[in-house]
């Protein structure tokens, strides 16, 4: 997308169990669930600790050097396959 000589592109990573953005709060998921709802939650927290798709520090980098040299006005640029597959079912 391009305004006035700059061209913007958006880079939209999945979640990459491997980087250490998790690391930025000590909020943990399992704390703000109310007692009440625990039981039902547990196998939901589960599952989001074994995604099956998840995004690689490379993938990252191939989005944005995609995004880099693609000259059209593409916007977007979902990167690794579980924010691709996300991207998809929008």
């Amino acid at each position: 997308m391009s305004n006035g000589g700059v061209h913007l592109k958006l880079v939209e990573p999945g979640y990459g169990p491997t980087t250490r953005f998790s690391q930025n709060t000590d909020l943990r998921l399992e704390d703000v669930i109310p007692e009440a709802y625990a039981v039902f939650a547990q196998p939901i927290l589960t599952a989001f600790a074994q995604p099956a798709l998840v995004t690689a520090e490379s993938d990252v980098a191939e989005a944005i050097w995609a995004a880099v040299h693609d000259a059209s006005d593409r916007l977007r640029y979902p990167a690794g396959p579980d924010a691709v597959a996300l991207a998809a079912a929008a």
